[in-house]
């Protein structure tokens, strides 16, 4: 499978930073792998854009995901043996796609899928069946899925319940305001340079912050959190 003498043109340079690519586009990537698989029972990923944003909520793109059902488990940041099968068999495909020998995406793209078809169907992987004749139940895929129903599948109280069993710690700011979402909520400044306890209410879809002790301090109704945000990817988005 070796193609010698190639290299990356201009337009298709490996120096390109990938993790621009942003949850929108990320999403459609998974509309259209989820269309041929099916929803899987969850997502392992790294600690990356669009997965992770700092401050340790769940991101867009996330929280889309589990209101699909889908769960979302981080690795460990600097542990990517956690993920290993994965990243084996990224070097795998690296190395029989052969990207250096691609001129451009559309290339890479038809190399990578016939690399995985050859893996899955056809490489003797298990007693010397391929792994779509060794394990069959593989090739049915998981929950059906169709974008054009995707309305129909997404449940925001998943994302609800999500939030609710989770906390996150707080630095209250000197005019004593926290920053979730990409807005402030106001606390108080008795409370300025004070850690607080950030916290979901699903029935009131609000936040809540509470001090060490566990006290309420303040209450924010989440709009963000609304339906419509979820499937829009705008949670995190200024307004």
């Amino acid at each position: 499978m070796r193609r010698a003498g190639r290299r990356w043109s201009r337009r298709f340079s490996p120096l390109g930073d990938w993790s621009r690519v942003g949850p929108e586009r990320t999403r459609e990537a998974l509309r259209a792998l989820f269309a041929d698989w099916g929803l899987p029972g969850g997502l392992r990923v790294d600690n990356g854009v669009p997965w992770a944003a700092a401050g340790g909520l769940p991101t867009d793109l996330a929280l889309w995901l589990i209101g699909l059902g889908v769960a979302v488990q981080h690795n460990r940041p600097r542990r990517c043996q956690e993920n290993g099968r994965v990243e084996r068999a990224h070097g795998v495909l690296g190395a029989w796609a052969e990207p250096t020998a691609c001129p451009d995406a559309a290339a890479l793209q038809i190399a990578l899928t016939a690399a995985c078809r050859c893996q899955r169907e056809q490489y003797p992987a298990a007693r010397g069946e391929s792994r779509a004749t060794a394990f069959p139940a593989l090739m049915c895929g998981g929950r059906p899925y169709d974008p054009a129903r995707e309305d129909a599948l997404f449940v925001e109280r998943r994302v609800w319940a999500y939030l609710a069993g989770r906390r996150w710690t707080r630095r209250v700011d000197k005019v004593g305001r926290i920053s979730v979402y990409n807005r402030s909520l106001t606390v108080g400044r008795r409370f300025a340079g004070q850690d607080v306890t950030l916290q979901f209410d699903p029935a009131a879809v609000a936040w809540v912050v509470r001090d060490a002790r566990g006290d309420e301090l303040a209450r924010h109704p989440a709009p963000e959190l609304a339906r419509d945000r979820i499937l829009a990817l705008t949670v995190s988005s200024k307004r």
